[in-house]
């Protein structure tokens, strides 16, 4: 699905890959998108911070915790997809 600003959850995706592999130090090919996100070590601080990144990039207002509520890539991705078609139609 590509949402009107042009994000598919597949570019979401990869987005998301190659942050979560910049903020634990490693290669983006090396984080895989049905793991959880605690696994890599990502921690609330690091969490809270790529939310932020997301509304930034996007437009959008996230609760903090979602990653929590999402805890993988492919989960985050496909919600943040969703999201973004509703924002951009609301």
């Amino acid at each position: 699905m590509t949402t009107p600003h042009g994000a598919s959850e597949t570019e979401i995706r990869q987005w998301l890959t190659e942050r979560i592999g910049d903020l634990i130090g490693s290669n983006a090919q090396d984080v895989l998108p049905d793991v959880l996100l605690a696994e890599y070590g990502v921690d609330s601080l690091q969490a809270f911070s790529l939310i932020g990144e997301i509304e930034d990039r996007w437009g959008l207002s996230l609760d903090a915790a979602l990653t929590w509520e999402y805890p993988t890539i492919a989960l985050l991705a496909a919600f943040l997809a969703t999201e973004i078609a509703v924002d951009a139609v609301g």
